[in-house]
């Protein structure tokens, strides 16, 4: 009796390495830019290599290898590959993707976290930009209020034209600013009821409240490499306050100002170091002593005034010049027409003067005014 002569195989399983493999076969692979190309030869000799599949690196979401069998998940698709001969270049791809999947996504969280801040930077810029503007005219109202009171005959039809000019309350919030909220209901009252010593009281009220917004304003809270920051509107509204002081000064009579001169100065010269702010000094101080010989007050104020708001409107930022973006909060509305633009970064805080207070009066400032810092 023959015996028949029995596979090897006597479980009846077939050798992997004989298992028909899946996919694409190739004979090489590479990483080129930012691509996975897989390669056949071709032609004579098979000497020439042509790409029959090549996928974007940065859209692949899953790789894995199983010796020479490769799987790539890429658009919500699976291709595989294979290679006939046994080789490492599957497990080095492997290796070369992850490592270029992390970089990519590193990258993006860098991006996105630049992009934040860019636009957090800007809407700042915006929003301080809405807040330096409408300050300004609201110092302008004040120190109107208190000129206009320093006459033996009060005008109080003129003074109550200073006083529509404050407008509404102003409540503002920010995304990236500190709340301002200026109440002027009283000093329409003060006005109407025509009581010079509580108007007065109201308008260094406001001012103080005014100074107060931007001094507290935290440096460490700072993008100091936008303009304006917060340094660049502590210094602008720090001079703004020190020219309607001295003319203020100049109505009342006061003839020692050489300090308060030096001051602005100085302030003025900081401003104009690392930005385009660059106010003319000596016509300003011209046009403010004009006031001691020129009738025509209320002009020779407004031209003074003019000089730094000028700067305000073209020069409120650095040497280069800076693009914004669109807010999302509406700055205050109180507005002297102007769109200030940034100052030095280093630009000094002088310690502000006192408002001049003029000879007893009945349109005087009182003794318990607020120590308003210009």
């Amino acid at each position: 009796m023959k015996l028949r002569k029995q596979s090897s195989d006597s479980s009846g399983q077939e050798d992997p390495l004989k298992k028909k493999q899946k996919g694409i076969q190739v004979a090489k692979v590479e990483v080129s830019g930012s691509a996975v190309k897989f390669f056949v030869a071709k032609g004579l000799g098979k000497k020439q290599w042509i790409v029959v599949k090549e996928i974007p690196v940065y859209e692949i979401t899953h790789i894995e290898n199983f010796g020479n069998q490769l799987s790539i998940t890429w658009k919500d698709v699976t291709d595989e590959f294979f290679t006939k001969e046994k080789t490492d270049s599957f497990d080095k791809l492997v290796g070369q993707v992850n490592e270029m999947l992390a970089a990519h996504i590193e990258d993006q969280q860098k991006s996105k976290e630049n992009n934040e801040k860019e636009e957090k930077a800007s809407l700042r810029r915006n929003e301080l930009l809405g807040i330096i503007n409408s300050s300004v005219g609201i110092i302008d109202h004040s120190f109107d209020v208190l000129i206009g009171l320093q006459p033996k005959h009060i005008n109080w039809q003129q003074i109550e034209g200073y006083s529509n000019d404050f407008g509404e309350n102003i409540s503002f919030t920010g995304q990236t600013m500190p709340p301002l909220n200026l109440d002027f209901s009283k000093i329409h009252s003060a006005v109407k009821r025509q009581i010079p010593k509580e108007a007065s009281n109201e308008a260094f009220s406001i001012l103080k409240a005014t100074y107060g917004y931007f001094h507290d304003l935290s440096v460490d809270d700072e993008f100091k490499e936008n303009h304006p920051n917060f340094q660049d509107a502590k210094s602008v509204i720090s001079a703004y306050f020190m020219l309607n002081d001295l003319l203020l000064g100049k109505v009342v009579g006061d003839k020692e100002n050489k300090e308060e001169i030096s001051q602005l100065e100085s302030i003025l010269k900081n401003l104009a170091a690392d930005t385009n702010f660059k106010v003319n000094i000596d016509e300003l101080k011209s046009t403010i002593n004009k006031i001691d010989v020129d009738n025509n007050r209320e002009s020779v104020i407004e031209n003074s005034r003019e000089i730094f708001k000028e700067q305000l409107k073209q020069q409120l930022k650095p040497n280069e010049e800076v693009s914004t973006t669109t807010t999302t909060q509406s700055p205050p509305k109180n507005e002297a027409n102007t769109e200030p633009a940034a100052p030095s970064t280093d630009a000094t805080q002088p310690e502000p003067q006192a408002a001049p207070q003029p000879a007893p009066e009945a349109s005087t400032p009182p003794d318990s005014s607020p120590d308003v810092k210009p």
